[in-house]
């Protein structure tokens, strides 16, 4: 699928609608939320297609193994805590990514990412089954 057709379909979808409600909650202007949702679901697209260097981004050990540690201790289990792992790796990615693209803080890049991760998973999950 094209990026930017995968792009805006998530922005227009129930999972993007609920990821810049979230966004917005947070004190995001609509038209930030979209512009770093739009920056999130190009992240995700290009974490999937790639095939070599970068693949987990500048940190994913450190990414992966909080998102699994996290996982354990709350009682996850294994492989629930695995993906979460993954998830947490697509995490560091899009906090990356959004700091680069506009400028903000890594701090504030990462709440981001957290908060808008879970909806670009989601969305990609219903797209590729």
């Amino acid at each position: 699928m094209d990026m930017q057709q995968l792009v805006s379909e998530f922005l227009s979808s129930e999972h993007g609608a609920q990821a810049t409600q979230a966004l917005t909650d947070q004190g995001f202007s609509p038209e930030d939320s979209q512009q770093m949702l739009g920056t999130a679901a190009e992240t995700a697209h290009a974490h999937a297609e790639e095939q070599s260097q970068g693949l987990l981004g500048d940190h994913p050990g450190k990414s992966f193994f909080a998102a699994f540690a996290a996982g354990l201790v709350r009682g996850d289990g294994f492989l629930k805590s695995m993906e979460e792992g993954g998830e947490g790796v697509l995490t560091g990615r899009i906090a990356e990514s959004i700091a680069a693209r506009m400028g903000i803080d890594p701090g504030t890049a990462a709440t981001v990412a957290a908060a808008a991760t879970p909806y670009v998973v989601s969305f990609l999950r219903e797209k590729l089954a």
